[in-house]
């Protein structure tokens, strides 16, 4: 990846084929019809399976001939149309709304640890992920795809609904196509969906993944999946490299929204600030203050405000000191879910009798007295 930076390429295989079509839409609108006619022609020749594509040569051929009727008008069955028609609405959208030479940041990935290199950010309704590198100095966009969610749209609710969730999720595993049914394509990568959010929202279902398209299929219209993300094999064949090692930050959003590095500076500083005292009376064995940074609504597992605080006065009170050091902090603004941020993080921890490592989950919610509290702790 750092040689890819360092070359100023992006990862996409499919950015040229795109890059054609968004070429031949701009010249079909300023009515050059014989440049976009010229672009198409090498773009089908060497991607015969990019049915967009395809379609868009027969419109400029009908509009050269004058007889054309509107998008595919004749040509494919309506239901096919549909999803065709919606496909190059969403490029369009996303060719005339991309960000702004990475000036700008989704909101939502407010900080990456050191030690994870890679985040994606998904925004359903321009059908597009972004990649975002941690490369020392801040977080950069080092590339985006195209990809399709689910049939029903957003936000998954419950099993069978055909709707892709949003939230902040983690990839976990790798699985080879070879081991998958054709509609798996490539291959895929599980995400850790329903989260402990999720869960306690009531939301049901599973085997929500991201995965390739079947062969020969160079792209799915937008919503045509039963809740996962879906994208291009070769795409994600380029991608694998990041995600193999799992535990990569997937944020899945409605519409992403965007902001100026410098407001995601002063909204990382409150979080750490927040974690930090959080840390501090947790060390300093004050078990009352060490209770005020959660919610009368915590829960975690089986166990809710009262239980947990029960349990941390009998430990604490059994012990004499106790260190807690904070590694590769992660901090997330959880989509549709305002005033609730995600904090993840690798955690060591001694006490005179007993010593642990783990990594870490909490959802922190803003409440109305205008303090952030913790509703769930967790390993993961």
């Amino acid at each position: 990846m750092e040689e890819l930076l360092a070359k100023g390429h992006g990862l996409s295989i499919t950015r040229e084929p795109e890059v054609f079509l968004l070429n031949a839409l701009e010249n079909v609108q300023r009515e050059r019809l014989d440049q976009a006619q010229v672009l198409l022609e090498d773009l089908i020749r060497d991607n015969p399976d990019f049915r967009l594509a395809q379609l868009v040569y027969a419109d400029v051929l009908a509009a050269r001939a004058g007889a054309l009727r509107g998008l595919g008008a004749g040509v494919v069955p309506d239901e096919e149309l549909a999803g065709l028609a919606d496909e190059v609405r969403r490029r369009w959208l996303y060719y005339q709304q991309r960000p702004n030479n990475g000036a700008l940041l989704p909101s939502n990935l407010v900080a990456l640890g050191e030690s994870e290199p890679y985040a994606l950010v998904v925004d359903l309704e321009l059908s597009r992920m972004y990649v975002l590198a941690n490369i020392g100095d801040g977080l950069r966009i080092v590339d985006d795809y195209y990809v399709s969610g689910g049939k029903e749209g957003p936000e998954k609710h419950r099993e069978g609904d055909r709707r892709t969730p949003l939230g902040v999720y983690f990839i976990q595993e790798h699985i080879p196509g070879s081991r998958l049914p054709n509609l798996y394509g490539w291959g895929a990568f599980t995400l850790d969906y329903p989260n402990p959010l999720d869960r306690r929202l009531g939301k049901t279902g599973h085997g929500i993944w991201l995965h390739g398209n079947p062969t020969g299929t160079f792209s799915r219209p937008p919503q045509d999946s039963d809740g996962c993300v879906t994208m291009h094999n070769k795409d994600l064949e380029a991608l694998a490299p990041l995600l193999k090692h799992g535990n990569v930050p997937v944020v899945i959003a409605r519409r992403v929204s965007w902001a100026d590095p410098g407001d995601l500076d002063m909204t990382r500083e409150e979080m750490l600030d927040m974690l930090e005292a959080w840390r501090s009376d947790w060390e300093s064995l004050n078990t009352d203050a060490y209770l005020t940074h959660y919610s009368r609504d915590f829960r975690s597992g089986s166990q809710n405000h009262a239980a947990w605080a029960r349990h941390k006065r009998r430990v604490n009170a059994g012990k004499s000191e106790i260190r807690v050091h904070l590694t590769n902090v992660n901090l997330f603004e959880y989509p549709e879910a305002p005033g609730v941020m995600v904090a993840t993080f690798f955690q060591d921890y001694w006490s005179d009798n007993f010593q642990s490592s783990s990594r870490k989950r909490q959802f922190w919610r803003h409440e109305a007295d205008g303090q952030w509290r913790i509703i769930y702790e967790g390993t993961y």
